[in-house]
């Protein structure tokens, strides 16, 4: 098997293995008052480049430049990754976070759910409410 075909196959996988919340729960994470000020800053720049995602703001986010949502640190992301108070889907996301900005691989890893198609984030945790 070559090298490209291998890529390839590993670039499909690794779509399929980010870890996503709802907008509520993004939502009632952010609010929640007993969430450390570094996972606070990490959810609420999730949720903010989710919005600007959905109007179709061009951001380093959005455009793909960076994995580190807007208003946090590579910082943030790694204290709240082994901060065991917080519930563990978010906890998968900061690692997803992490590990993908320490590869320095910018392929987008999520398949487009009806944004603009300019706009090639990187990651995209936020699906609908269920």
């Amino acid at each position: 098997m070559d090298s490209h075909f291998r890529d390839n196959k590993f670039k499909r996988t690794t779509m399929t293995s980010v870890p996503t919340v709802t907008m509520d729960e993004l939502s009632r994470a952010v609010q929640d008052t007993t969430i450390s000020l570094n996972a606070k800053r990490v959810l609420e720049g999730i949720l903010n480049d989710f919005m600007d995602l959905q109007f179709g703001k061009e951001t380093p986010y959005t455009t793909g430049k960076t994995v580190i949502p807007s208003g946090s640190t590579i910082e943030d992301v790694n204290i709240s990754a082994t901060d065991s108070s917080i519930d563990k889907k978010f906890r998968d996301i900061f690692v997803k976070i992490s590990n993908t900005h320490n590869s320095g691989d910018l392929t987008p890893q999520s398949p487009n759910k009806g944004w603009d198609p300019k706009l090639t984030p990187v990651l995209v945790f936020v699906t609908a409410n269920n």
